[in-house]
This record gives C-alpha cells, sequence and structure tokens, in this order.
C-alpha cells in the first residue's frame, strides 16, 4: 500500500502545479524533512494542499533527490532567498 506525503503550498505554487507547470517541490534539507522523506519511496502519493483549505491535488512520486541551491529553478531560487550552496529535497512527480 502506498505511502502518502502531504504538503502545503502557497496558492502560487499550488496554481503551477494544477496548471501542469511545475512537476517538482523543493524542500529545505532539514532533521525534519530527512525524517519525513526517509519513509518515502517511488510510486508512493504527494498530497498538496492549497494553503489550509480543502483544495488538493495528488500526483504520485517518481524520484526524490538531494540538490544544491544552484540548481533550483529560477523562480524556486528567488524564492528561498538565493540559497547558492545550501542542500535542499528536490520530490519528483507526475504530472497527473
Amino acid at each position: 500500500m502506498p505511502k502518502t506525503l502531504h504538503l502545503t503550498l502557497t496558492h502560487h505554487w499550488w496554481e503551477e502545479i494544477a496548471a501542469g507547470r511545475k512537476t517538482s517541490e523543493y524542500r529545505r534539507f532539514t532533521e525534519g524533512w530527512r525524517k519525513r522523506l526517509n519513509r518515502i519511496q517511488v510510486g508512493d502519493l504527494a498530497v498538496f494542499h492549497r494553503g489550509y483549505t480543502d483544495r488538493i491535488i495528488t500526483r504520485q512520486i517518481e524520484n526524490i533527490r538531494i540538490i544544491v541551491g544552484l540548481d533550483l529553478p529560477n523562480e524556486v531560487y528567488d524564492f528561498f532567498g538565493k540559497p547558492n550552496e545550501d542542500k535542499f529535497f528536490e520530490i519528483q512527480f507526475n504530472k497527473e
């Protein structure tokens, strides 16, 4: 049985996923996220919550990898405050 990873997003990022323009979500490489993502595997589900509303999108996780800030897409890089060498989890998921 697949596990479920719940992720709360701002309206902007949720709309990008809904429109199919965003197929990866990023989280800082922290102890808390390491623990949460350690139990998640390829094929498990990511449930994206639009803020704290009841609107959700469910996608299947295709890959989880560690990247550095310089590898973040431009808009995400700016969102995180130009983190350069910081590490991040990249959670890749399918479009539908």
